[in-house]
């Protein structure tokens, strides 16, 4: 009569087969680290590219929701605030409302325009500008602002 249950054969690995497994695993590693780690300059121009068209839409919200200008004001190559001018005279607002928020490691900014980000209370920017992000393979992304305040990656 057979015996309900596991044979001794059947219930696991061998040491030899967990040996090779591990093996096979630290080669297919070792060639993926190296090309991943390649990538990441590409994925934080992405990330830092994505994060500054996000908060340059939140500012023309806040532009709009509040009924004052509101900025992305770059206080260094890598951080920017939020500003906003509250009594609407033109001077923005001393200290900043928030931040500063800094970007991704190893990416910088350049803003050309004047006040390349300022929105006005109907939701437009004052000029049309460009703001480039930089990583440190000297890859490019830039983030476009239209006059009516359309905020394009591109």
């Amino acid at each position: 009569m057979k015996k309900f249950g596991y044979s001794r054969a059947a219930s696991g690995f061998t040491l030899l087969e967990l040996i090779v497994a591990i093996g096979i695993a630290s080669v297919v590693m070792g060639i993926a680290v190296p090309s991943f780690l390649s990538w990441m300059p590409t994925l934080r121009l992405s990330s830092g590219a994505r994060q500054v068209a996000m908060d340059l839409q939140v500012a023309r919200m806040k532009a709009i929701s509040q009924n004052v200008k509101y900025r992305l004001n770059f206080v260094t190559a890598t951080s920017y605030t939020f500003e906003k001018d509250a009594d609407n005279n033109g001077v923005f607002d001393s200290p900043a409302e928030s931040g500063p928020f800094s970007l991704p490691d190893g990416i910088t900014v350049t803003a050309t325009g004047a006040l390349a980000s300022e929105f006005q209370p109907r939701g437009t920017a004052n000029v049309a500008s460009e703001i480039t992000l930089q990583n440190g393979n000297s890859e490019t992304k830039k983030v476009q602002v239209a006059v009516v305040g359309r905020v394009k990656l591109l």
